[in-house]
């Protein structure tokens, strides 16, 4: 068998005696093995998934084909890892070789992962992410030992798939995602509304893609899938080109082209990361594992959100990889302790740096605690048709009372499955809130600690897996209406609990659940306490998942080169040497700057004995190791450690035992050096014109080998292979610091070294005196400061009581004021209203009046007529005329 054809699968009878009981009880031995050996890694996930299975006693059964990126439909099937009972092996050999995850939509699982040769393609399952991620990376480490230090590119497609319009009504139908004609996802099934429109909201995160040029969406039938209704063939160009996700909707083309043309809404993004040789993010590394408190302090009050949620990602996943992701979370939750000093009701409730890491980390880390303790209760309250609708205005008042016994119930089911799942808690995220609680502590702020834990736990990571649970991993599919209202209630419950409150009027109808929570406060209180023990973490999960830190250091260069182009130079200033190390890495030139691996934070508020570097250089070692066996290692040390102030007594070490003789050999040389016969090397040392002091024994009490034992010779420097920098800039800073080192070495005498040190402590306490006389002076003026301050206090206190109660007068004056305006304009309004009613009154008898005058005109007329007499009795009724109208004229005008 060659070095690269590994053995995936084997029979329960097959395992040795020595394999069998080197595997410990539910744990991998990929813990107990070095990292670099690959077959070792491989063996121990195959030995964890053999135990899991005969656990089970069941195979899971195979599937249909599954079709490969070539676009050649291969004989490939979906098995566990513990195939019936016989050998099965697969020839990873070659230079065809792929290994990628599967989306669980294709083969109906959760995390597998599939394996392409020339024989053909076969899928497995996995238990949790983290398995299928390690498994992933070994088998690839396996394919291509020297992964890291070649250049590769990375290709991943993030894509919404929201919803869809003018479709054919009441159709089930898919949205099926290809690649270049190759299927790598699909949605779930769901029937068309009557108005052709269908909402889906699935979000599909596609990593380690072949290369491909065009996007497909098809829409077909769920019982026909082969046969696309619609589809819409996007560039990934298009996608990739876009700084930000693109959001549009795309019209789709069909072969029946109706009156209606469908078309479906999506956002997407697609990226092509190029990953360099991990040697060439060694700086940025550096920068990042040290110096991250200074980049988040400046980079948190200029950047955007979206750049915040992308940036704790990313350093989230690189620190977590160099073994520093709880130091950086533990120092942005003190940071916001500091920044909300007097608002501690807003901690962890803004979007902040500190908010979208813990955010990411906990999806990180806690990823198999969220679906072992909340999977199978959301799943199964996914597929429920009971009813927990409470609010009396949207169901009817026979089902309120049984809604609310269904709410119950499943509020306290979730709950409880919550409490009991400490055991399964990631021991991570304990370690991170007790810390937490010891820097509240600290500060005199204890009980904000368990706030502190709730809002983290609770309101930013359970609660939203409850109400979301697509966006977490626990299901595909988008909850309908009711059962998101079910989720939403449940979550609402939940989260009161974990913050110790109770509904009030403005939500009157969830006050039944007020007795579940004040019932369960004891208990939520003992589950906090017990995730955020110190103690309490050995017992718990830790995280075995795997982070591409190639990848993941590639990512976080593009981000900081994007953030950098729109930032100020005086920030960039501020963080020197980061902007320097991020142009050599896009450039592709060596990187001219060495980084300080040593933050100033913490060089700033610890004691220098207390500090240990996460990295030392070779040529820094002996700055920190404690063991140092050379007399002339030991009198550099104590000529730098002048500077720093006097050494502590050393303990005296335990003598150990001598080691057994080993029979000498002639050392063989190498073509560097040539060989010297002793005659030559015995006269070298007589004419050497070295002068070298020696100290005397008693400066070395601890040193266990005589000076003239026979074997003990002096630390010099060799002539012929002069010790050299590995970087040229830092080549002449350390061959000056040498000489004065060195000259220091042989220009102080014992008495002198003792009378500098008595110098330097009496400079030190003549400055100690004189910086307590400025502090109390300084408190004395603070102290008279804050006197006048009181006493202004005071004053605006007074001023501001006779502001309220002129605020109180002008008030009450306002409020007469509106009475009487009120008072008037009703009167106002019923003048009005008689006006309006005398001027129709007057209308009135004016028309009357004429049509009287009128009548009267032809009264007289006939009159006239009748009489025969128009002359002397006209005139008489004329006149008669003109005394009756002057009398109508003077009663009108009255």
């Amino acid at each position: 068998m060659g070095p690269r054809r590994w053995l995936l699968c084997t029979a329960q009878g097959d395992l040795t005696a020595d394999e069998k009981s080197s595997r410990g009880a539910g744990r991998s031995t990929e813990s107990e093995t070095p990292p670099t050996s690959q077959f070792s890694n491989v063996k121990g996930l195959l030995w964890k998934r053999l135990r899991e299975r005969k656990g089970r006693g069941v195979p899971k059964a195979e599937t249909p084909v599954v079709t490969v990126p070539d676009g050649e439909s291969r004989n490939g099937s979906w098995e566990s890892l513990l195939p019936p009972p016989s050998v099965a092996e697969l020839d990873l050999t070659g230079d065809n070789v792929i290994v990628r995850p599967v989306h669980g939509s294709i083969v109906g699982e959760k995390f597998c992962f599939q394996i392409i040769t020339g024989e053909g393609s076969r899928s497995f399952g996995c238990t949790s992410l983290a398995e299928r991620d390690r498994w992933i990376e070994n088998l690839r480490r396996t394919v291509q030992p020297n992964k890291d230090n070649c250049e590769r590119l990375e290709l991943a497609l993030s894509l919404w798939v929201y919803e869809a319009r003018d479709l054919p009504p009441r159709r089930r139908l898919r949205c099926h995602l290809h690649l270049d004609g190759t299927l790598f996802a699909r949605t779930t099934a769901k029937v068309a509304g009557p108005d052709g429109e269908l909402f889906w909201g699935e979000l599909f995160q596609l990593a380690a893609l072949p290369p491909a040029r065009a996007l497909t969406l098809a829409l077909c039938r769920d019982d026909n899938p082969g046969q696309p209704v619609a589809s819409i063939t996007v560039p990934l160009a298009e996608l990739a080109a876009a700084r930000q996700p693109l959001e549009r909707w795309y019209p789709l083309s069909g072969p029946g082209g109706g009156e209606r043309v469908p078309s479906v809404r999506v956002r997407g993004r697609y990226r092509e990361v190029r990953v360099l040789p991990i040697v060439r993010y060694k700086e940025l590394a550096e920068f990042i594992t040290f110096h991250y408190r200074e980049l988040c302090a400046r980079l948190e009050p200029t950047i955007a959100v979206r750049h915040k949620e992308e940036l704790a990602g990313a350093l989230v996943r690189v620190l977590q990889s160099t073994g520093k992701a709880k130091s950086f979370l533990i120092d942005l939750g003190a940071a916001e302790l500091d920044r909300f000093d007097d608002r501690e009701a807003l901690i962890f409730r803004e979007n902040t740096l500190a908010t979208k890491a813990i955010d990411e980390y906990m999806k990180l880390v806690g990823g198999k605690y969220l679906q072992d303790t909340l999977g199978e209760a959301v799943a199964q309250l996914c597929t429920s048709d009971d009813s927990c609708e409470v609010d009396p205005g949207k169901c009817a008042g026979l089902d309120l009372s049984d809604n609310q016994n269904n709410l119950r119930q499943v509020c306290e089911e979730t709950f409880q499955r919550i409490a009991a799942s400490c055991d399964a808690f990631p021991a991570e995220l304990g370690e991170i809130f007790a810390a937490w609680q010891e820097e509240c502590a600290a500060r005199g702020k204890a009980p904000i600690g368990q706030r502190l834990v709730s809002a983290s736990l609770f309101l930013r990571f359970l609660c939203p897996a409850v109400m979301s649970p697509s966006l977490f991993g626990l299901v595909q599919e988008y909850p309908s209406e009711a059962t998101a209202r079910t989720l939403t209630l449940v979550a609402k419950v939940i989260q009161n609990l974990a913050n110790f409150t109770t509904f009030g009027e403005k939500e009157a109808y969830m006050g039944f659940m007020n007795e579940f929570l004040e019932h369960n406060w004891s208990t939520m209180t003992a589950f906090l306490q017990s995730v955020a023990n110190p103690e309490s973490s050995v017992h718990m999960a830790t995280y075995d998942g795997y982070v591409d830190l190639a990848l993941e250091l590639a990512t976080l260069h593009l981000l900081l080169c994007d953030i950098f182009s729109s930032l100020d130079q005086a920030t960039q200033e501020e963080l020197e040497p980061l902007p320097t190390i991020l142009t050599a890495i896009r450039e592709g030139t060596p990187v001219p700057v060495s980084v300080r691996l040593s933050s100033t934070t913490e060089r700033r508020y610890r004691p220098a004995k207390s500090f240990k570097p996460g990295f030392v250089p070779p040529r820094d070692l002996s700055k920190h190791s404690p063991l140092i066996k050379s007399q002339s290692l030991i009198s550099i040390r104590r000529v730098r450690g002048r500077e720093d102030g006097p050494e502590p007594e050393p303990s005296p070490a335990p003598v150990p035992s001598p080691p057994p003789s080993r029979e000498r050999r002639n050392v063989q040389r190498t073509q560097s050096v040539p060989a010297q016969s002793k005659a030559a090397r015995r006269l070298r040392k007589q004419s050497s014109a070295e002068h070298v002091v020696e100290p005397p024994a008693e400066d070395n009490p601890g040193s266990l080998v005589p000076r003239n034992a026979p074997g003990h010779g002096k630390l010099r420097s060799s002539a012929s292979l002069p010790r050299k920098s590995t970087v040229p800039w830092q080549r002449y800073a350390e061959e000056a610091a040498a000489a004065a080192a060195q000259g220091e070495l042989y220009a102080i005498r014992p008495l002198e070294k003792h009378g500098r040190l008595i110098e330097a402590l009496r400079k030190e306490v003549a400055e100690n005196r004189e910086k307590l006389r400025l502090a109390e002076t300084r408190a004395g003026e603070m102290e008279v400061q804050h006197r006048g301050l009181r006493q202004e206090q005071g004053q605006h206190r007074e001023q501001l009581e006779r502001l309220r109660q002129q605020l109180e007068e002008a008030n009450a004056r306002a409020a007469n004021l509106g009475a009487r305006l009120t008072v008037a304009e009703g009167t106002r309004k019923k003048d009005l209203e008689r006006l309006k009613t005398s001027e129709e009154k007057s209308r009135e008898l004016e028309s009357r009046l004429s049509a009287l005058e009128k009548e009267q005109a032809e009264l007289r007329g006939a009159i006239a007529q009748a009489l025969g007499h128009p002359g002397r009795t006209g005139r008489r009724m004329l006149a008669r005329g003109w005394d009756e109208s002057g009398d109508d004229a003077q009663a009108t005008s009255v």
